[in-house]
């Protein structure tokens, strides 16, 4: 009975997401529906293998889609002052079609948890594929180059030697690289090795996580570093773990 209850305790602590897409909404709210009809609302959505399913609408969370944020836009800025809410809005964010970076990585648990998420949680066209005929076969004419090198779709950054190493032992799916993003010419070789070995040539979400205390002109100034390089396509998102910079941005907008 304690194995089942600890089971079930560790399963609760880990936050799982599949994307899924809404198909139908007919089930009607107004201003006079009460919170506990609301909480009973049910929505259709179609899962990336398919399968369709009526789920609480409370349970979803919206997702900004690349194709939401057009590339004349400059990146959504997010910041936040914890390390659990950093990750939930990278996993919630980062798509299949994303390529993500996350600058501060430490020994690389983040950039880890995006790739994992984006492998599990699947993906899910707006317009689902015709099944096809009996007959019919589907022909994949893409043919693998083996002098290509393979490109990743997470990479993480740091300036600790240590971190690093420790970072592309554990992971070896992602890449981790030495980089001082806050040295121009460090920034300037950081993105010519994303057009080398990152899928897209270039990060679409990039976390930042430089120590959740550190004073607020040192954030700022790497985020404007990241926004002024010159990517070979701008990131649509930047996420920040700051608290300094989280309770300044409050107390500006009382």
């Amino acid at each position: 009975h304690e194995n089942n209850q600890t089971a079930l305790y560790n399963r609760s602590k880990k936050e799982f997401f599949l994307r899924a897409r809404v198909i139908s909404d007919d089930e009607a709210v107004t201003d006079e529906t009460s919170e506990q009809e609301r909480s009973k609302r049910r929505v259709l959505v179609r899962y990336s293998k398919g399968a369709t399913y009526r789920v609480r609408a409370y349970n979803l969370l919206s997702v900004l889609e690349p194709s939401v944020h057009k590339d004349a836009l400059p990146p959504l800025v997010v910041v936040t002052p914890e390390t659990h809410i950093y990750r939930r809005i990278a996993k919630v964010h980062t798509t299949p079609e994303d390529s993500f970076m996350e600058i501060g990585c430490d020994y690389g648990i983040t950039v880890d948890k995006i790739q994992t998420s984006i492998e599990e949680a699947g993906d899910v066209p707006k317009e689902w594929p015709r099944e096809t005929c009996g007959n019919e076969v589907a022909v994949d004419e893409k043919k693998e180059d083996d002098s290509i090198i393979p490109r990743v779709t997470c990479i993480g950054v740091d300036r600790s030697l240590e971190s690093i190493d420790i970072a592309n032992d554990r992971y070896p799916k992602c890449k981790f690289l030495l980089v001082n993003v806050l040295v121009s010419e460090e920034m300037t070789t950081l993105r010519t090795t994303c057009e080398s070995c990152l899928q897209g040539e270039a990060p679409t979400v990039v976390c930042v996580d430089i120590n959740g205390n550190r004073e607020i002109d040192g954030v700022l100034r790497c985020v404007q570093m990241i926004m002024n390089e010159k990517w070979k396509r701008q990131p649509r998102m930047i996420i920040v773990k700051s608290r300094f910079l989280y309770w300044d941005l409050k107390e500006r907008n009382k």
